[in-house]
């Protein structure tokens, strides 16, 4: 099933892909690094910025898809 792209590049609500995801580099690899060790973590924030996209984004990559 084909994806719609989106008419409007300033998203605020849900995931719709890895090219309108925000430049959050350095916590999706740390995330990343975790998973694949096996060890176990929790995001802390306030609600609204961005920690189900930001999992979501993670599970996207194509590392995690080739382990489970």
């Amino acid at each position: 099933m084909k994806k719609s792209i989106p008419s409007n590049p300033f998203l605020v609500t849900g995931y719709h892909s890895p090219a309108y995801f925000c430049d959050r580099r350095a916590e999706a690899e740390r995330i990343v690094n975790a998973l694949l060790n096996g060890r176990n973590l929790t995001l802390i924030s306030p609600r609204r910025m961005g920690k189900t996209g930001l999992i979501q984004h993670i599970f996207e990559k194509e590392i995690l898809k080739d382990t489970t």
